[in-house]
């Protein structure tokens, strides 16, 4: 999660795991990474923003594990 402007951003990802990130303005946001045993499908990813900036989220998945389908 990268994000500008000054607020915070509430990150779910399934029953997984959720976060919030603290955005300031001179601070570019941070890093996650959610490490599992196994794959999972249909997993749902909601972002709500309480931020006064922008904000950019990617989601994906190693070689190591086959991505679902």
């Amino acid at each position: 999660m990268i994000c500008s402007g000054s607020g915070t951003i509430d990150v779910k990802v399934g029953s997984l795991v959720s976060y919030t990130v603290v955005c300031a303005d001179d601070d570019p946001g941070q890093v996650n990474k959610l490490d599992m045993s196994h794959s999972r499908k249909n997993v749902a990813v909601s972002v709500t923003s309480k931020t006064s900036g922008s904000w950019g989220l990617s989601v994906g998945w190693t070689r190591t594990i086959a991505p679902p389908g």
